[in-house]
């Protein structure tokens, strides 16, 4: 017994390829009809006992035989009137006017190209009445296939396209189709899952099957299909089918992965091809990042870490830098460079305002015992965002000066400090302005009064920094009010005298 919910139409029959070589000759009104059982009709007497629901296949193709057939079609109901078309030998096409009949009836005049017609019954009744079992041998089929090949994207998605009919593509989470074409109108939420799921399209549905799931459960790569018509059940065929494809496609990437790793010199490369693309980056290199394990979809914060100066070795190495990391609960990629390392983390949405200072922080602590400093990006979204957030991340590790961490909201500020410590004017005034202090307690006054600045005015920061008593940083600090007639409560006597610190150090740095 079918349930009527699941039960094939006209339509679907074409659609999902139960025969092959199949044309729609007339009567399209009438294809979405369901079908209950098939028959085969030599004469007319077989044709007058079909009753409703059944879909009559004539083993003889003569004009008047075709006209009964399609008379009773109409009056008792039957679903569909097909022709069968030998490859080699005589056949009489139906006429004009008996086409012009059956689209006037809306009656579906089907033809089909076998040798023998009993095939195309058996085919048809199979799909008709034992819907499981068409499926099982589509199964069986495709699993064959499979393992006579091996199964890339690309033979994968022949495999799936010639057996069910169906078009098909590999896609990466963010959406890029990196074998195939992606069907119009994929939902956006069809790929934000981590479970196979169905969706209807304007024209069919579509089916997203994980091919490759990393330890969060984040999907990095789909296997989508996409079939017309609505039949449930045929939706559920391809689901199951696709994920006997999956897996077959999963164990390719894990060879392909394996591989990947031997070769992890390469992801250098790889990430300077993705830094070189900009907002333009090509499906091929999409492929080779998700390949590589890299999620590419989501929102990117980057981090580059650099040694502190040229010439200090290093002495944390990349695995040491990937533990310290990952113990501050920071998972994500990290990507050995000639100068440096690139790691960036990846959100599923944009990360809040409050991240900035966290993630400062936990960079400042993985790196408290190395002789590297670090700069970080914003977050940008998107294959592109990788790029943006790590070109930020470079120009901010490029001005740490004597922080061990900054971030590139921060480089306004720097810059401006930067440009005015190179104005010899300033420069000059700023020597006078300290000048008291110059030679005093062998510059532990000014020494001082720079780390008790940088550090916003606590006593206690600046006490840790200089590893002295804060009783004796408050002392040092009231004295250098006193040599320098100035109060460091006052706002703009503040910043003229951290600025005047700033222009002498970079003064000396170059010097």
């Amino acid at each position: 017994m079918i349930d009527d919910a699941g039960s094939l139409t006209v339509r679907d029959l074409l659609e999902i390829g139960v025969f092959d070589d199949a044309t729609l000759l007339a009567g399209e009104r009438g294809v979405g009809t369901e079908v209950a059982d098939v028959r085969l009709a030599a004469d007319i007497t077989a044709v007058e006992a079909c009753s409703a629901g059944d879909l009559v296949i004539l083993t003889g193709h003569q004009p008047y035989l075709v006209e009964v057939a399609l008379r009773r079609a109409y009056s008792a109901d039957v679903r569909a009137v097909v022709l069968v078309k030998p490859s080699t030998g005589a056949y009489q096409a139906p006429s004009a006017a008996t086409i012009s009949f059956a689209n006037r009836l809306g009656v579906p005049l089907l033809q089909a190209v076998a040798d023998d017609p009993l095939l195309v019954a058996d085919a048809l009744r199979t799909a008709v009445r034992r819907p499981e079992v068409a499926a099982a041998r589509l199964l069986n089929a495709v699993t064959a296939r499979l393992g006579r090949s091996r199964p890339d994207p690309r033979s994968v998605i022949t495999i799936l396209s010639g057996e069910l009919h169906v078009t098909c593509a590999v896609i990466s989470a963010d959406g890029t189709a990196i074998e195939g074409v992606s069907p119009p109108g994929l939902p956006a939420e069809l790929l934000a899952g981590s479970v196979a799921a169905t969706a209807e399209l304007p024209e069919g549905f579509a089916v997203a099957v994980p091919v490759e799931t990393d330890r969060t459960g984040h999907v990095h790569l789909w296997l989508v299909s996409h079939a017309r018509g609505r039949n449930r059940r045929w939706a559920e065929t391809v689901l199951q089918i696709s994920q006997v494809a999956s897996w077959a496609l999963g164990s390719w990437v894990a060879a392909e992965r394996l591989e990947a790793e031997r070769q992890a010199r390469s992801r250098g490369s790889l990430l300077s091809e993705l830094l070189a693309s900009g907002d333009d980056v090509p499906p091929q290199l999409v492929q080779q990042a998700v390949l590589a394990g890299w999620r590419l979809d989501g929102w990117h914060t980057g981090v580059y870490v650099v040694p502190a100066a040229p010439g200090v070795p290093d002495t944390t190495g990349t695995e040491r830098l990937r533990v310290e990391l990952s113990r501050r609960g920071l998972h994500g990629q990290l990507v050995e460079g000639a100068e440096g390392w690139s790691f960036w983390l990846t959100n599923d949405s944009e990360p809040p305002q409050s991240q900035h200072r966290e993630l400062t922080a936990k960079i400042a602590q993985v790196l408290g015992g190395c002789q590297l400093v670090a700069g970080i990006g914003r977050p940008h979204p998107g294959v592109t965002g990788v790029g943006r957030t790590l070109a930020e991340a470079r120009e901010a590790a490029a001005m740490t000066g004597s922080a061990k961490v900054v971030h590139v909201d921060e480089l306004g500020v720097r810059r401006l400090l930067s440009m005015a410590a190179e104005t010899p004017a300033l420069v000059d005034q700023a020597a006078r302005l300290l000048a008291p202090l110059t030679g005093v307690e062998d510059g532990q006054l000014l020494r001082t009064l720079a780390v008790y600045l940088d550090e916003e005015s606590v006593t206690s920061s600046a006490a840790v920094r200089l590893k002295v008593h804060r009783n004796t940083v408050a002392q040092r600090i009231n004295r250098v009010e006193q040599l320098l007639g100035v109060s460091l409560l006052n706002p703009d006597e503040r910043l003229a005298v951290h600025l005047a610190c700033r222009a002498v150090r970079a003064s000396d740095e170059v010097t």
